[in-house]
């Protein structure tokens, strides 16, 4: 399109425009390079021009011995800082991530840890970059197949692009000054200049060196500029190496992040499915819309080892059969309601046999939370220890699950030595009466056996109800790990709902017939 007679185009008034800047800039600076000659003959008419060199050399010479000293110290630290950079990841995992998708991540850290920073600025590099990091997420969830890359679908595709569009507009909010006022058709105009601003950087390069040679008819000050420029060039360099790299690391943990949620199938169900799925499951069912529904708590452990006694503790009412002789033989399900929490359901187990582990295990594959229940005064924890492996080794042969996170309840602690001492409250961190060292001992010793850290599993006395102890303690660790049991429903839920894609396919079906006969869907 070409401009109109008696008009100028955007690019003629740009360089008319800087033409007349550096005429004004040649004026304004004119006076002062005619001291540079002036100076210099005025050393020359009286004799001292080589005492002036001789000082400008040692001058010299001393600035580069401290500007060499510092560029090392600074580059060892550099080194130090960028190995930091390397191990530590600028983001965080996601929470409810499997650890299927953990290992991915690992994965993702040790590729951005190993990517040159000068990917950044260019497109090409950036694109390759993210290629790489898509291809080896996708072969980490789909290894047999041949070309992994292409297993998703045309939902999960549309989803993933929804999502990436929301997380860069609040990116663009928060991080970008004046955003929401930036038009496109600016963008478009400013980017129309860049052929003139190139034009432009170079000739201004050419006029920066014309001037750096101009600057040597005074040697001291010539001298003394460019150390300035070097260490101000120097400082820009490290500064810009830094964003570079954490550039290029962010560029690789937000592209695998992406790819971790296509691959790993979170996309394929939306929220509304998951509550669907939720209300499915067994138990106490739950509210429409909730998810992911009532947290399931399975409180296990041998014959007599004080379960009911802590169920009823729990729901702070007399709800579970308590005796001598093991009372539970089924499973028994209750209603747990406590303020500040939402309301969960308490699987009671039946006392664990040698012959029942295999049902144990079944209940806490089903559950979302564990609480096992040891008695203090019985050693012989063989039987929990391969319930609680059997459970180990079935989440560990599913990486793409997670395991209910598991707690530790001690009952019967009056009953160790001295059995008639009961004085509580006990000190078990830092032991000194004797009933404080026998419950340590008596933990420590629990938590070798079931191979569980000593701080899951806490001290009671359950019986009787009136002289109960430590119960909160209890209850307060159980509701911290309330958190890792709704995300660790959730995600079975998903994985569930999965095995059901032929009851989507018969909806779809359904759907695609009322509109081939006419009808609304």
């Amino acid at each position: 399109m070409k401009a109109l007679p008696g008009r100028s185009t955007p690019t003629r008034a740009f360089w008319r425009r800087w033409w007349t800047l550096l005429l004004a800039l040649a004026a304004a600076t004119l006076p002062f390079l005619v001291l540079i000659p002036i100076g210099v003959l005025w050393l020359w008419e009286r004799g001292l021009v080589h005492w002036w060199l001789i000082a400008a050399a040692l001058l010299g010479a001393g600035g580069y011995g401290v500007a060499t000293w510092m560029r090392r110290r600074a580059a060892g630290a550099e080194e130090v800082l960028a190995e930091h950079e390397r191990q530590a990841p600028l983001s965080p995992p996601d929470a409810d991530w499997s650890p299927r998708d953990l290992a991915a991540w690992d994965k993702i850290q040790r590729l951005a840890a190993a990517t040159d920073r000068h990917i950044v600025g260019d497109q090409e590099l950036l694109l390759a970059a993210a290629r790489e990091t898509i291809e080896m997420v996708a072969a980490h969830y789909h290894p047999e197949p041949v070309d992994p890359v292409w297993r998703f679908t045309l939902p999960e595709a549309l989803l993933l692009t929804e999502r990436l569009s929301a997380r860069l507009r609040v990116v663009l909010l928060d991080n970008v000054p004046g955003a929401h006022l930036i038009r496109v058709g600016q963008v478009r105009e400013i980017w129309a200049l860049k052929p003139a601003a190139q034009r432009g950087l170079r000739a201004f390069g050419y006029a920066s060196r014309v001037y750096r040679a101009a600057r040597f008819m005074n040697p001291l000050g010539a001298l003394l500029a460019e150390a300035r420029g070097w260490l101000v060039s120097a400082a820009l360099d490290e500064t810009g190496d830094y964003l570079r790299r954490r550039g290029a690391r962010i560029w690789i943990e937000e592209v695998g992040r992406a790819a971790i949620e296509l691959y790993s199938g979170r996309l394929r169900l939306d929220a509304g499915t998951l509550a669907r799925q939720a209300q499915g499951a067994p138990g106490l069912g739950v509210e429409a819309g909730a998810l992911p529904g009532p947290l399931r708590i399975l409180v296990a452990g041998q014959v007599n080892a004080g379960k009911s006694s802590l169920v009823n503790a729990l729901l702070g009412e007399v709800a579970a059969a308590v005796d001598v002789l093991p009372i539970t033989r089924d499973v028994r399900r209750y209603r747990l309601e406590r303020e500040g929490a939402a309301p969960a359901e308490v699987v009671d187990a039946p006392g664990l046999t040698a012959a029942s582990i295999e049902q144990t295990g079944g209940l806490a594959r089903e559950s979302d939370c564990i609480v096992w229940v040891l008695a203090a005064h019985r050693p012989d924890r063989a039987l929990d220890r391969a319930a609680l492996d059997s459970v180990r080794a079935h989440y560990a042969a599913r990486p793409e699950q997670t395991m209910p996170p598991v707690l530790g309840v001690m009952t019967h602690i009056d009953r160790l030595s001295p059995a008639r001492e009961w004085q509580p409250p006990y000190d078990v961190v830092a032991p000194a009466r004797p009933k404080e060292v026998a419950i340590r001992a008596a933990l420590e010793a629990a938590a070798a056996d079931l191979a569980m850290p000593l701080e899951d599993i806490v001290p009671c006395r359950l019986e009787p109800v009136e002289r109960a102890y430590n119960v909160a303690a209890a209850w307060a660790l159980l509701a911290a790990r309330f958190e890792a049991a709704q995300r660790g429903r959730a995600l079975r839920a998903l994985l569930s709902a999965r095995g059901r894609d032929w009851k989507l396919v018969l909806r779809q079906a359904a759907g695609a017939g009322k509109i081939l006969l006419g009808k609304s869907p």
